[in-house]
């Protein structure tokens, strides 16, 4: 069985308003925004994925990461972007 995944926000230091969302997994990795939309991770080494999102001004925008094996999927809590771009 997979582990709940966590998210994890890591703020760019030149950029305020680009945040990178990691998610530290040897699984399958799935990002969803809160339109459902899948979006496409970039590898991390030694595992994972991040993806990389901008601010838009609407705070009600949200970011999941689900991960997938042949006999289970858990999909993290939603990460918002009004707690993103604080």
């Amino acid at each position: 069985r997979v582990p709940k995944p966590v998210i994890e926000p890591e703020k760019i230091k030149d950029n305020p308003d680009v945040v990178n969302l990691t998610c530290k997994y040897n699984e399958m990795i799935i990002w969803k925004n809160s339109s459902g939309q899948i979006l496409p991770g970039l590898a991390l080494h030694p595992k994972g994925e991040f993806i990389t999102v901008e601010k838009t001004g609407n705070p009600v925008n949200f970011f999941t990461c689900t991960l997938k094996n042949a006999v289970s999927e858990e999909t993290s809590a939603r990460v918002y972007e009004r707690d993103l771009f604080k």
